[in-house]
Order: C-alpha cells, then sequence, then structure tokens
C-alpha cells in the first residue's frame, strides 16, 4: 500500500517547519536543562501530636528559586500513613487558586493573582488534615507529608520534579490524657 502524494507532502512540510523552528529557536522548551538550587518547598505541622479527630494544619510554602518570576505553579502533596488503625484525611485547603482533596492526596495550582511569584519570593498554602475520630489511638499512628509531584513555569520554560523531605515532616496520632 503507498501513501499518497498529498500525504508525504504534507509530512515533508511538517518536518521542514519543525527543523527550521527548532534551529532558529523557536521552538518550546519541554524541561528546563539547568535544575534550580533546592529545595523549592518547605513544609511544617503545626502540631504533631494529634488526638483523634483533632484537627492539625499542614504549611506548604513554595520559594521561587529561578532568576525571573514564576508564572504557574502545580503541586501534589502526598500523605502516606503507617499504623493500621490510624486513618487520615484532609479537610480543605486555602491559600491556593484551586485545590482537590482525595486520598491520598491534595493537588493544587496557583495562578494569578497568586502568581506571578518573584525570585526569592514564597507563597504558603495551608491544609487542614486530620486522623479521623473512630482512629484507633491505641495502636498509634503516623502521617508522613511529602510533595509527590510538581511542575511550574517561568520565563526560561518548565521545571518539574518530586521532593521528599527529611527530616520527615509527620503528624502523630496519640490518645487523648486520662482526666
Amino acid at each position: 500500500m503507498s501513501i499518497p502524494a498529498s500525504a508525504m507532502r504534507r509530512v515533508r512540510l511538517i518536518a521542514a517547519l519543525t527543523l527550521f523552528l527548532g534551529l532558529f529557536g523557536f521552538g518550546g522548551q519541554a524541561f528546563a536543562a539547568d535544575e534550580p538550587s533546592s529545595p523549592h518547598f518547605a513544609l511544617s505541622v503545626d502540631d504533631t501530636t494529634l488526638t483523634p479527630g483533632q484537627v492539625g494544619t499542614l504549611s506548604v510554602t513554595f520559594t521561587n528559586r529561578q532568576a525571573t518570576p514564576v508564572t504557574f505553579l502545580y503541586t501534589t502533596v502526598y500523605a502516606s500513613e503507617t499504623g493500621s488503625a490510624a486513618h487520615r484525611e484532609f479537610t480543605g485547603c486555602t491559600g491556593a487558586s484551586w485545590c482537590e482533596v482525595s486520598a491520598p492526596a491534595v493537588r493544587f495550582n496557583l495562578v494569578s493573582p497568586a502568581v506571578p511569584i518573584a525570585p526569592g519570593d514564597s507563597r504558603t498554602v495551608t491544609l487542614p488534615f486530620r486522623f479521623t475520630p473512630d482512629s484507633d489511638c491505641t495502636a498509634g499512628g503516623t502521617v508522613g507529608f511529602s510533595i509527590y509531584y510538581f511542575y511550574y513555569e517561568y520565563a526560561q520554560g518548565t521545571y518539574q520534579g518530586g521532593q521528599f523531605t527529611f527530616p520527615p515532616v509527620d503528624g502523630n496520632l496519640v490518645c487523648p490524657p486520662t482526666p
């Protein structure tokens, strides 16, 4: 089976245009060649020990390490649990342009007016979380937080990656004090 001449002309035209745009610097850069200095994110919890049902807050702060403003940011925060009877849930988020809460992660992005983020500037998103009231505190439990995936755009292109914090940022399940 032969390829029609008109289809071959289109393929050649597209290939020539792609080559021209790439050679003369008009092609898009898929990902930045130089990795910016780390870390991109700082994570912290307001209370490292929580009783069942008690709400804690995870703060996720992004700092622009680029020489130009960041114009878009998308992040997935992952929560991993240890302890067979500990059940954690996120209860919302503030400071994000858009947010989706679904176990075991929270996804959010920053768009206008939260961006641009000037070089050296930061933006913080807060994520309330809790161990569900039916969690068995006698078995203990820990939830650890990390940046599973992030993607941002800036003047020279785009950058994506993941960041696992060390030392870990954890929330620990404890039983309420006995009266």
